[in-house]
């Protein structure tokens, strides 16, 4: 195990010590989550800083889509902390929210639109004023669909739509992304295409959690690797 891995179970705290917890941009001790009196996961903690990844992996079923659900605010965690730039994030809950983008496993977008359709619609509610049209060229450019810009997206394939959704993240100008599985069901071009997109969020001081059946290929200096481990046994 590196110092760039965290291994813990259901039950099980990181490796880290939590009383160091709290100098990066994003740090999260102790975070518990429970589902009809069953704990989903407990004593969750990590620290990701700005230009860093942290990949989480895990079977089916062991908490990785509910831990980004949690980070996104759409659930209540039901013990723990999540700071954000040293501020609790659910004391500041409107300052958080502005400060993240969401992926999940659905892409968001509407079949009925073209491609630049739905990144005009997402500018507006990411509240790009200036030059709208070229930040919406320069992301479907970013993402291998240029061409595609007046394709209705029904007519697309599941990797060109995938690739789509991501474009969108490239509009809101969010520095913590917090992806779904945005690996799946991509092709080998489409997968290079995400690798691209997130080095480049790195690059530019960005944050990246995703859950992933698929490692997405980053520097390892920025790379961390979370695992969850409901078994109740630590493994590499």
């Amino acid at each position: 195990m590196t110092n760039q891995d965290l291994f813990f179970t259901s039950d099980m705290t990181s490796d880290r010590d939590s009383r160091n917890r709290g100098n990066a941009l994003l740090s999260v001790d102790k975070l518990g989550f429970d589902r009809a009196g069953e704990m989903l996961f407990s004593n969750v903690a990590f620290d990701v800083d700005a230009g860093q990844v942290l990949q989480i992996h895990g079977p089916n079923g062991s908490g990785k889509t509910t831990l980004l659900r949690v980070l996104a605010g759409l659930l209540r965690p039901s013990a723990g902390t999540i700071r954000w730039r040293g501020r609790d994030a659910h004391a500041h809950p409107e300052s958080w929210r502005q400060s993240l983008a969401y992926l999940g496993h659905l892409n968001g977008i509407s079949d009925e639109l073209t491609a630049a359709e739905n990144l005009a619609f997402s500018a507006v509610l990411g509240e790009v004023a200036e030059e709208r049209v070229e930040v919406e060229e320069a992301a479907l450019k970013s993402v291998g669909l240029d061409r595609y810009r007046h394709a209705i997206v029904r007519g697309l394939s599941q990797g060109q739509k995938r690739r789509l959704a991501i474009s969108r993240l490239l509009l809101e100008h969010k520095p913590l992304w917090l992806l779904d599985e945005p690996a799946a069901a991509l092709d080998e071009e489409s997968s290079s295409v995400l690798e691209d997109v997130i080095k480049g969020h790195l690059e530019r001081g960005g944050i990246v959690l995703m859950t992933t059946h698929k490692l997405i290929t980053t520097s390892p200096s920025a790379t961390r690797n979370l695992y969850f481990e409901p078994s109740g046994r630590c493994s590499d």
